[in-house]
């Protein structure tokens, strides 16, 4: 079955056109000219408008040829290399000597005889000069119509086989047999035959004529010929043939490859109107005839009113003269698209070799592998279309391919899928199984926190009744269960005992150390009058069976309610804060500080002292205070200092521990915590006024 739907995909790919695809692939070239047009700079070509300004001052179309002819002397007195007329000069002029006796029939016979005739003074203007007029083939003998006068004198291996792949027309619209015998060439100015052609891609012209027979005569489009005349002897036109028909057409050294009908796939520039001159300014002698020296000139309509407006591949809405220009740029530069004969082969080996490469690999791999396999084909058809064009300009169809691929993955990706659901449900009975582990997990960590967190005091109910001081504790773990603690309790009438801990790491094992330290920490605090002797032991406690090698900061004070004498120990903890009348200060616990507990065995723990004066509070904190982060900088001592100033004098400790979390979550600003939050303040108040 999937070969079969390969050989269908093969098939639709032969006759892409036939199918709903060929929009698809010209969208695809077109997005490709969109992202990289051609470069045009040096501007080889200057295009001389009849636009509205020309219009108002000169008048309506069709202008007198005196007109013409003046515009046509001021450009050629320049020197250009050819002079093209992007306009058609059918009739006589209306301000002909005979136009008017036809329009005043009252008037004596010979009024007008006298008069010079538009039309001469115009072929006199433009004999002996690089000029070439346009002319329009047509498929039906149209009034007026008649064969050019002004073929290509010779055309190099234009072998009947070859021209008989050309666009032929019976006859053509082509200029008064005056004015085309005085000029140097004639050229086509037909757009191509896809405009025709009923697809919904209608009126975007990709491929311009290069070559086209009139009768039986060949003759070159227009920009082409103005090459032609330009090169004068040196402008011999050769094709290259190939089997269908032509590969590519040379005039003199410069050359271009064609499709098989002599067609051009113009590689657009961006639209400029740099180069665009007002044929009113030109005629007004704005430009000096240096303007026009060594280039090639068009004379074309700019008018919403008059132009022949073409839709590009850029989505652009370019004037028909605007093509010939960018004809002659890219003959000069030597760029086109490509499209050869052979691309299509090129294109249905792609589409063989990818459709075979699933089918050998897809049913052995897994649904996501395979779908991972096609997406992979899918970039690098993509990518190997972008890439053909960016360095040769190839129009390689690669996106067409895939969804002609795409039924063929869908019938391998179904059979992958039904043998995955068997797998699925031998599965489900695991997955049932691994989801009851995990509720079973998840409750038992929830206990755990619930009993971490029962064992960290309540200081406002411990000392709801106590005058000489108060203490508020905070903490917030930054997964489930942490590492941090916090202690406080009475060792007698007149002792309070505040300490401060931070386990290594997080998550369960941190939260087992820290219950252990918390109560070997509060055991041996009650069991030693000397408080360095009690952090001396602990660290001998904890280091006695520690396999994960885990060690703990700490900070363990005591308090004298009655005289404000604080005795602490410092283990590797941050040094608190004391906010001390509007003014936040650090204990200095540099000189008694040491290593965290377990992290050097046998330390020999020392304790400082502090004298607190009434009202000052102390701040007890943890590194997920002074190092939380919003992804750029640390919280730190300086704005945790602010903090505990910005609460005010009249705070209460609880405010204050509300303030600095709130503050910390803030400067995160939704980011994960850095780690458990924990903060211990405590205000002394001395002795209550009447005891003392």
């Amino acid at each position: 079955l999937p070969l079969l739907f390969l050989a269908l995909a093969a098939l639709a790919l032969a006759y892409l056109d036939a199918t709903p695809l060929a929009s698809l692939r010209n969208a695809q070239f077109d997005r490709y000219q969109r992202q990289m047009p051609r470069l045009r700079d040096g501007e080889p070509v200057v295009v001389i408008g009849i636009d509205s300004e020309s219009l108002v001052k000169y008048g309506q179309w069709p202008w007198s040829r005196e007109i013409i002819a003046d515009l046509a002397t001021r450009v050629l007195a320049g020197q250009p290399h050819a002079l093209g007329f992007d306009i058609v000069f059918a009739e006589p002029d209306r301000l002909s000597p005979e136009a008017l006796a036809r329009r005043f029939p009252t008037l004596p016979n010979g009024t007008f005889s006298g008069l010079p005739g538009p039309d001469e003074k115009l072929a006199q203007a433009l004999t002996g000069s690089p000029t070439v007029l346009a002319a329009i083939g047509v498929a039906n003998n149209l009034p007026g119509s008649r064969q050019p006068q002004r073929p290509l004198p010779i055309l190099i291996n234009g072998n009947p086989k070859t021209l008989h792949a050309l666009p032929a027309f019976p006859t053509a619209i082509a200029s008064l047999p005056l004015i085309e015998q005085s000029a140097a060439g004639e050229g086509l100015i037909n757009a191509s035959l896809e405009i025709d052609r009923p697809t919904t891609e209608r009126g975007v012209l990709r491929g311009v004529p290069t070559l086209a027979i009139v009768g039986d005569q060949p003759f070159l489009s227009l920009p082409l010929e103005m090459m032609r005349v330009a090169l004068g002897d040196a402008g011999r036109v050769v094709i290259e043939t190939g089997r269908l028909g032509m590969k590519g057409i040379r005039i003199g050294d410069y050359a271009l490859p064609t499709r098989a009908n002599g067609e051009l796939l113009l590689h657009y520039g961006r639209s400029s109107a740099s180069y665009y001159l007002s044929a009113a300014d030109v005629l007004a002698g704005v430009y000096p005839p240096e303007t026009f020296k060594s280039r090639f000139v068009l004379i074309g309509f700019n008018n919403s009113s008059l132009q022949d407006t073409i839709v590009t591949p850029r989505g652009e809405l370019l004037p028909g003269v605007d093509i010939h220009a960018q004809v002659i740029e890219s003959l000069l530069a030597g760029t086109a698209l490509k499209r050869p004969t052979w691309m299509p082969s090129l294109e249905l080996a792609a589409l063989l070799l990818c459709g075979l490469l699933m089918i050998v690999t897809v049913p052995s791999m897994r649904p996501r592998d395979a779908t991972l396999i096609f997406a992979v084909l899918i970039l690098a058809l993509m990518a190997a279309g972008h890439l053909a064009f960016a360095n040769g300009r190839w129009l390689f169809d690669g996106l067409s391919i895939i969804p002609l691929l795409a039924p063929v993955f869908i019938i391998l990706l179904s059979m992958n899928l039904i043998a995955a659901d068997t797998r699925r449900r031998k599965a489900e009975t695991q997955l049932q199984q691994n989801r009851e582990e995990t509720a079973r997990t998840r409750g038992e960590i929830d206990a755990a926190r619930r009993i971490q967190m029962g064992l960290l005091p309540d200081p406002a109910r411990r000392f709801a009744d106590e005058k000489r001081f108060s203490v508020a504790a905070l903490l917030e773990p930054a997964l489930a269960i942490g590492g941090d603690y916090y202690d406080c309790f009475m060792l007698d009438e007149r002792r309070v005992c505040l300490a401060i801990g931070d386990v290594s790491g997080k998550g369960i094992p941190a939260s087992l150390f820290m219950a252990i330290t918390k109560t070997l920490a509060g055991t041996l605090t009650r069991r030693h009058d000397d408080l360095g002797q009690a952090v001396r032991e602990l660290q001998r406690e904890l280091g006695r069976e520690n396999p994960e090698y885990q060690f703990v900061t700490t900070f363990i004070g005591i308090l004298d309610v009655e005289s404000g004498t604080l005795e602490f120990v410092c283990a590797g903890h941050d040094a608190p804060l004391l906010l001390r009348q509007g003014e936040v200060l650090k204990i200095d616990t540099g000189a008694v500080s040491g290593p965290p507990l377990c992290a050097l065995a046998d330390y020999p723990y020392r304790s400082g002292h502090q004298q607190l004066a009434v009202g000052d509070v102390l701040c007890l904190f943890t590194d997920g205070v002074s190092e939380a982060s919003d992804g750029q900088r640390m919280f730190g001592r300086e704005r945790l200092a602010e903090v505990l100033l910005a609460a005010g004098p009249e705070a209460s400790v609880t405010a204050r521990a509300t303030a600095i979390r709130d503050a910390v979550r803030q400067f995160e600003a939704g980011r994960p915590p850095f780690d458990d939050l924990t903060v211990l303040l405590a205000c002394w108040y001395g002795r209550p006024s009447s005891e003392r």
